[in-house]
C-alpha cells in the first residue's frame, strides 16, 4: 500500500500531493514545522506539541486551518495506514502562508497545511551507551521560539557534522550556548541539572525530562556559558528524534571524564520507563 499524507483537509497518496511552485512557503522560505513520534502507536504529548504549534503560528501570523482534533484524527489514520503493526511513527506537521500574492504576501485565510507520517528509526543504541560528540558554530536562530521551516545553517552544516563525526551542531551566541540543531541542550555539575531557558525552542521533550528529572534532581533553568558546558560533568541532548542522547565530546573538548555519567543514565532510565508506559 503506498504511504498517505494529509494535504489541506483531505488524506492522499502521498504520490498525488501537491503544493504550487508559487507558495509562499517554498517561494520565501515562510512556515512553520512540528515533529513528534509515537509511543505504543499513539501521538507522544500531542496536546504539547500542537499548543508550540499554535504559538509558533500565532508569532508568524498564520492560521491553523483545522481544529485540534481534527488534526489528532488525521494524525491517527496516517499512522494506521502509514506505519506497520509493531511499529512507531515519525509525525511532521507543515504550515505555510499558502499562495504568494505578488511574491511577498499571502492571504491569510488560504493557508498550505499538511501532515507526514513515515515508520520511526530510532537512534543508533551505541550512542546511547556509549555517548555522542557535537560541534558548537556560532549562530542565533530568528525568531528562536517559534519552529519555523528556516533551518538553512542547520542544513549547510550537516557536511561538517559528519566530517567530524558529530551527532548534532549545537548553537552558541555571545558567549552562550543556547541549543541544537535540533534539540535542546543539558548540562550536570555537582549532581545540579542546567539548561538554557532564552534564546531557544522550548522542546516537548525538554519539558518532559524537566518534569520528570525534577522529582529527583535539583533544576535550573538559566543561561548557559560555553565554558560552563565544557566544564560540565556531564552532558546530554533531548528532542524528539533523538529522545535522550547523552555527550560525551563537544568540538575537541571531552565532556567530564568522557564516559555517559549517572545522572544521564537516570534521567534516561526515567524518560524510558514514561514512555514505555505512555
Amino acid at each position: 500500500m503506498p504511504p498517505f499524507c494529509y494535504l489541506n483537509g483531505k488524506i492522499i497518496p502521498v504520490a498525488d500531493a501537491r503544493v504550487g511552485v508559487y507558495d509562499i512557503g517554498l517561494l520565501r522560505g515562510f512556515g512553520i514545522y512540528e515533529g513528534l513520534v509515537s509511543y505504543n502507536r499513539k501521538p507522544f504529548m500531542l496536546a504539547d506539541h500542537l499548543a508550540r504549534f499554535h504559538n509558533s503560528a500565532e508569532r508568524m501570523a498564520l492560521k491553523i486551518p483545522v481544529s485540534d482534533a481534527d488534526i489528532e484524527t488525521a494524525v491517527n489514520e496516517l499512522i494506521a495506514r502509514n506505519t506497520p503493526e509493531g511499529k512507531e511513527a515519525l509525525i511532521r506537521a507543515i504550515l505555510t502562508g499558502g499562495e504568494a500574492i505578488g511574491g511577498i504576501e499571502y492571504n491569510y485565510g488560504t493557508p498550505t497545511f499538511y501532515i507526514l507520517v513515515e515508520e520511526f528509526v530510532p537512534i543508533d543504541k551505541n550512542y546511547l551507551k556509549n555517548g555522542c560528540r557535537v560541534i558548537v558554530f556560532e549562530h542565533y536562530r530568528q525568531i528562536a521560539e517559534s519552529k519555523t521551516t528556516n533551518y538553512t545553517q542547520t542544513v549547510l552544516l550537516q557536511k561538517a557534522r559528519k566530517e567530524a563525526g558529530a551527532l548534532e551542531v549545537l548553537f552558541a551566541s555571545d558567549g552562550k550556548v543556547l541549543e541544537g540543531g535540533g534539540s535542546n541542550i543539558f548540562v550536570v555539575k555537582n549532581g545540579k541539572i542546567i539548561t538554557p531557558e532564552k534564546g531557544i525552542l522550548p522542546g516537548v521533550t525538554r519539558k518532559v525530562v524537566i518534569d520528570l528529572a525534577r522529582k529527583e534532581f535539583s533544576i535550573e533553568e538559566r543561561a548557559v556559558t560555553t565554558e560552563e558546558m565544557y566544564s560540565a560533568d556531564e552532558m546530554f541532548i533531548t528532542g524528539s528524534f533523538k529522545e535522550i542522547v547523552p555527550v560525551v565530546q563537544a568540538g575537541d573538548r571531552t565532556i567530564g571524564n568522557g564516559k555517559v555519567g549517572e545522572v544521564t543514565k537516570r534521567v534516561m532510565r526515567l524518560f524510558h520507563e514514561f514512555t514505555r508506559n505512555y
